[in-house]
């Protein structure tokens, strides 16, 4: 039993120790034929130097002596590949210098530094020296040769490259197949656990189940049999909790229809979020307050989707750091792609049924119409409270103007007509004309406006509103800018829209008259309207006023009657056109009037596009 409970693990032991000698087998083959190969060599160059060494002998018998031709000498090197050839006469003194030992002389210590009277012993004896220093490109052959009596070394030296390259190759080869022996029985070790520890603990997770059967065979056998049974029993679990998840499925899908069915049908807005401040779920009433598509928003941030309505966001990061319910909070909403919006919005938390925060919920109510209701409503009052006052006001105002209108001509009788006094009495009097006829038809304000529409000259009509006004503010500097000089034809009705442009360029003269005032007119004739910029480098509107500034009766001066740009909105408006402001503070403020093509600029237009085509 105990040898088959460990065939398994003997079995990959076996495996292992078969691969193991397999490489060191193979190790030590290479190692032999590169030995093998290096002996190759060293006898191919000592043969090859020894032959040199034979034919330099020769020559020295041919010729006579140690002294032959350099040429023939370049000749033997070129033939052998040799690096240095030279001759060297063995006289009686290096004789005993050798025999004794001593230093060896200059000449023969210039040929080798490291060659030694104990290395040239044997050439006493008439044997051959061969040197190579392993690892070094370069051998040497000391080839003793006598001549007439007299001795003489022959000494050849010859690089090899691939000698070098063997020999170093050779001593690469052991370290590194010492250090390949030690990983691989590192990894072997290591594998043996890799394999091995995963069934051991297996077998223990068998063994404490009481599910492992030690009569079923080997180890392996054992280990198959036990999770079989185990398997079988997790299928009869997972049959019983299929049933009770699709019991559980049923019932949550019936909760979760009839959540979205009270969802859909509701016209407040609701959107949940959970912990992470991610979204959970969102109805079809807060996609349309909000004005977002129908698209799936599930997992995505509250940043994400409240991204172009600053206040909301205002009010989710205040929550989420206070904790605090937020009830019934009233805020009014404009973004570029949609007209400005007033909401109620409620926060707060999202509990399980222990009471657990799970995440938190947004309610939104649109009460945009019933707060324009009330603004309606509002300025109906205010408007009826006007009615009231206009009887007596164009009563008074007519007499007055009537007291003014004859006086006036009064004085221009009595003037010579080459007296300044007849111009100004002249340009007073049509002012009083002008006053009368807008008290008879503009000043009840409730009251329907009749326009007298006709073609006018818009230059005319600013530099006149300008030099009316500049008598007025004689501090403040006036510039007028024109664009497009040619073609400012307007259309509509020249003396409300005198009056409307005179509100908007008198309220601009009051914020900048306390000293070096600018008003600054632009006027800039598009390819679809006409464009008048007033601009004032005032102390700008305070947030406070930005949203009243239109509304009858508002004043920012205490000596302001609140109905100069209100009546402006109206006649710009009548013209079909709108007026719109920008105002920083310290920076001034910019009116912009937007009034449509006169009918002559429209046809000119026309046709120059037709021609063009």
């Amino acid at each position: 039993m105990n040898t088959k409970s460990t065939a398994f693990r003997f079995e990959i032991g076996l495996g292992l120790a078969l691969i193991i000698l397999v490489l060191v087998i193979l190790n030590f083959a290479s190692h032999y034929a590169l030995f093998r190969i290096e002996q190759s060599l060293h006898d191919q160059i000592e043969d090859e130097l020894s032959e040199a060494a034979v034919v330099t002998a020769n020559a020295m018998f041919r010729f006579g002596g140690a002294e032959f031709s350099d040429s023939l000498i370049d000749h033997i090197k070129y033939d052998y590949t040799l690096e240095s050839l030279s001759i060297v006469p063995l006289h009686s003194n290096r004789v005993i210098a050798i025999q004794r030992g001593d230093d060896l002389d200059p000449e023969l210590q210039s040929i080798d530094s490291t060659l030694t009277t104990r290395d040239l012993l044997p050439i006493l004896q008439t044997r051959t020296i061969y040197r190579h220093k392993k690892g070094n490109a370069g051998s040497t052959l000391l080839f003793p040769t006598e001549y007439a009596g007299s001795k003489y070394i022959i000494i050849i030296a010859k690089n090899s490259a691939l000698l070098s390259s063997v020999e170093n190759a050779g001593r690469t080869l052991i370290f590194f197949g010492f250090l390949g022996l030690v990983i691989i029985v590192y990894i072997a070790s290591r594998f043996m656990r890799f394999v091995t520890d995963p069934f051991n603990r297996l077998k223990e997770k068998a063994k404490a189940s009481g599910r492992l059967d030690l009569s079923a065979g080997d180890e392996m056998t054992q280990l198959i049999q036990s999770y079989e049974r185990i398997i079988d029993d997790l299928k009869i679990k997972e049959q019983e909790l299929v049933y009770l998840n699709e019991l559980i499925t049923r019932r949550a899908e019936s909760l979760e229809i009839y959540n979205n069915y009270i969802l859909k049908s509701i016209h407040t807005g609701v959107i949940t979020f959970n912990n992470e401040k991610e979204i959970s779920t969102i109805n079809d009433a807060a996609m349309t307050i909000l004005n977002i598509p129908s698209i799936d928003y599930a997992g995505k941030g509250y940043l994400e989707l409240l991204k172009d309505y600053a206040g909301l966001i205002s009010l989710v990061e205040k929550f989420i750091s206070t904790g605090s319910p937020i009830d019934n909070r009233s805020i009014r909403i404009t973004t570029a792609q949609k007209d400005p919006i007033t909401m109620v919005v409620s926060l707060s938390h999202l509990t399980d049924s222990q009471g657990n925060i799970i995440g938190l919920a947004l309610i939104l109510n649109d009460q945009t119409d019933l707060s324009k209701l009330q603004q309606e409503l509002e300025l109906n009052r205010r408007m009826a409270s006007l009615g009231e006052m206009s009887g007596g006001l164009a009563h008074q105002l007519r007499n007055s103007t009537a007291a003014i209108v004859g006086f006036g001509k009064m004085i221009s009788k009595k003037a010579e007509k080459d007296n300044p006094i007849r111009e100004n009495i002249r340009l007073l009097l049509d002012e009083a004309i002008e006053a009368s006829e807008l008290v008879a038809r503009f000043l009840d304000f409730a009251q329907p406006l009749n326009l007298v529409a006709s073609e006018f000259d818009i230059k005319e009509l600013i530099e006149n509103v300008v030099a009316l006004t500049r008598g007025k503010y004689n501090l403040v500097e006036f510039r007028i800018d024109y664009k497009h000089d040619s073609g400012l034809i307007g259309w509509g009705d020249q003396l409300l829209l005198k009056q409307a442009i005179g509100n908007i360029v008198d309220n601009a003269c009051h914020a900048v008259e306390g000293g070096n005032g600018l008003v600054q007119i632009k006027i800039i004739n598009t390819a679809k309207a006409i464009k008048i910029s007033i601009a004032d480098n005032g102390p700008g509107i305070p947030d406070d006023y930005k949203d009243k500034i239109f509304t009858p009766f508002f004043s920012g001066s205490p000596s302001g009657s609140g109905l100069g740009l209100p009546l402006a909105r109206k006649i710009i408006t009548l013209h079909e056109g709108r007026v719109e402001y920008s105002s920083r503070a310290g920076k001034g403020t910019i009116f912009t009037i937007t009034l449509p093509l006169s009918k002559t600029d429209r046809q000119a237009r026309q046709l120059a596009k037709t021609s063009a085509s």
